[in-house]
């Protein structure tokens, strides 16, 4: 067993102002039960790729179970944070973390808007779970890609992520980063 608080959580309680490489900021917060039809909108506007990318499937639009999944997050060891752009409030990316019951591993997943694409936003954001992630203790940090998402996985191995064979898809990557 770790030596972590019982009251260890993903997120920092309230907003967190992030500034991107490429000067946007961005204010992070946590998912609301309210945010149901903007998440909906948002995973909406993604092309058929950064579905692809972020679902590991073939699907146009979130399913309702989906959408559940995306809420009814724990804010403990699952944490959905949600980036909008400060000036416009325009929600420009998401950010999940799932940690496991010890606190030692975690996965990441993130999906950026197409107009947010290629400013610096994944990297900011894969940078802060990264920080939020060694913050609370974990030791071990993941994301499955699929190898067609180049820019992912630059991003990621730019930001000390590993990458190896996923077991049992020749399709996927998995990518770590130890973080202690």
């Amino acid at each position: 067993m770790t030596s972590q608080s019982i009251d260890v959580t993903l997120s920092e309680a309230g907003d967190t102002l992030l500034v991107t490489r490429g000067g946007i900021e961005l204010t992070l917060r946590p998912v609301r039960p309210d945010d149901a039809e903007r998440l909906t909108r948002f995973y909406d506007g993604l092309s058929a790729d950064d579905m692809r990318f972020r679902f590991l499937s073939a699907q146009s639009h979130l399913s309702t179970s989906q959408l559940a999944a995306l809420i009814d997050v724990d804010h403990r060891h699952r944490e959905h944070l949600l980036a909008f752009e400060r000036t416009s409030g325009t929600l420009a990316a998401t950010l999940l973390i799932a940690a496991d019951a010890r606190f030692e591993e975690a996965e990441v997943a993130i999906s950026v808007a197409p107009a947010y694409k290629g400013r610096g936003l994944g990297w900011s954001l894969l940078n802060h779970a990264t920080d939020l992630a060694r913050e609370r203790g974990i030791s071990r940090l993941r994301s499955i890609e699929s190898r067609a998402n180049r820019e992912a996985i630059e991003i990621e191995r730019t930001l000390g992520f590993k990458s190896s064979a996923y077991e049992g898809d020749a399709t996927l990557a998995l990518l770590e980063i130890e973080l202690r």
